[in-house]
């Protein structure tokens, strides 16, 4: 069975972590202590080395105060997104969980797509 990358997604959430912690004007030691996790770990998470348990971006999403889809959408320089998009992100929370897993692995593959540099035939 083919393997699903998941590499562009954990990018995604971690970029998106750390615009929102900048946003916040929140030091990477003062989130790590609201994590409940050492700074190095969240170095890890920022960096993309670590694939977030949903029970981790729930934290974030307190902390923040955004919605946990949020770390799931390309987030721009002036904060905002496609409405359409978000409305369709949004339902994710309405789809069967075991279907869920299909649905962000089809997004892990349309990010990692995105991300790759185009290759010149």
């Amino acid at each position: 069975m083919h393997k699903i990358k998941t590499r562009g997604l954990q990018n995604l959430v971690a970029q998106n972590i750390i615009e929102l912690r900048k946003k916040k004007n929140i030091l990477q030691k003062d989130l790590a202590i609201q994590l409940g996790i050492k700074t190095k770990e969240l170095s890890l998470i920022e960096n993309g080395h670590v694939d977030l348990p949903l029970s981790m971006l729930e934290k974030l999403a307190v902390i923040f105060k955004v919605p946990v889809e949020v770390f799931l959408l390309p987030l721009t320089s002036n904060d905002r997104r496609d409405e359409p998009f978000i409305d369709k992100a949004r339902l994710l929370d309405t789809i069967d969980k075991s279907k869920l897993n299909f649905v962000l692995n089809l997004l892990d593959i349309f990010i990692d797509n995105k991300l790759e540099p185009q290759r010149i035939a």
